[in-house]
């Protein structure tokens, strides 16, 4: 069978700053490639590694928007990433991607459900949303995908990175998956190695004043011949899409700060500067943390999370 690839579509309401268009018909756009592709290269699904929204909070008239849109797709299947997810906990009864997999009908890979789902019967999906544990492969005679939102890369994307898998050890640890299928990374990467196969396509979306250079994309995967085409999808060109005053100011913004943090980390003992790290460090120092604990990080992580 075939199936369809894609990354995290961050879908929103919310332009960017840096964006001139009409971003939600951008995402509209590439979401109607991603299905025509599909349906063009026979693919009976499309696997959507997490990341499906960008905020739990969207306002109704856009999820009645992106059921219209997506009614139409209940191949998808995809699990939560923490965008996705309210407080990053794992309950999604309450957010637009609870909402849109029971009006449309998708699958979604709940991540207290470790059983996989069968796509056919020689093959199997299994998924591992953010900040969840890895399932266990039950039949290795089949064909078997991994579905996760984690960070994976094929090298640090900056010196001080934390909190990372590299491709090729993520393989080797998880050798009974035939193909992984990952999200979080927005950049676009493939790794394969003795028929094992890692695909990440990054965002749907160039939201970020750094992705001038990144080419949004699909894949077509065939779990017979354990063959893969990478399709990219049509974009408009970057100067087109964003205020390029706007990027040079953000850049260079973004080069004082990166100077004011090796400058504090060279006055410092600390070994990094995870501010939101340290806030939960003092939470657990309260006396009546017994109490407060909880509640307390739960707020902190909703209000003061970068992801």
């Amino acid at each position: 069978m075939k199936i369809c690839i894609c990354g995290d579509w961050h879908l929103t309401e919310n332009k960017p700053k840096s964006r001139v268009d009409d971003y939600v018909k951008a995402q509209e756009l590439k979401v109607a490639f991603i299905a025509e592709t599909a349906k063009k290269y026979n693919a009976e699904f499309i696997l959507q590694p997490g990341d499906f929204c960008d905020r739990y909070e969207i306002k109704d008239k856009f999820k009645t928007r992106w059921i219209k849109n997506l009614r139409h797709l209940t191949n998808i299947v995809c699990v939560a990433g923490q965008h996705d997810l309210r407080y990053h906990t794992s309950d999604i009864s309450n957010t637009p991607l609870g909402v849109l997999e029971e009006a449309i009908g998708f699958t979604l890979l709940h991540s207290n459900n470790s059983k996989p789902c069968a796509l056919s019967p020689q093959t199997d999906v299994y998924g591992a949303g953010w900040g969840r544990t890895m399932p266990k492969v039950i039949n290795t005679k089949k064909f078997n995908i991994l579905l996760t939102h984690r960070m994976i890369v094929i090298d640090k994307l900056w010196a001080e990175q934390e909190h990372y898998e590299i491709a090729g050890t993520f393989l080797r640890r998880y050798k009974d998956f035939d193909l992984v299928v990952s999200g979080d990374n927005h950049n676009s990467f493939f790794y394969n190695n003795k028929d094992k196969w890692l695909i990440n396509c990054g965002s749907l979306m160039r939201s970020n004043i750094d992705q001038g250079d990144h080419e949004p994309c699909i894949w077509i995967f065939d779990t017979e011949t354990k063959k893969a085409e990478k399709i990219l999808i049509p974009v408009e060109p970057f100067k087109n899409v964003v205020n390029l005053k706007r990027v040079e100011y953000e850049k260079k913004k973004n080069e004082k700060l990166d100077v004011l943090a090796q400058s504090l980390k060279k006055k410092s003992r600390l070994k990094g500067l995870d501010y939101k790290r340290r806030v939960f460090e003092r939470a657990k120092s309260l006396k009546k943390r017994d109490l407060l604990q909880p509640l307390t990080e739960k707020i902190i992580d909703g209000v003061m999370s970068d992801e």
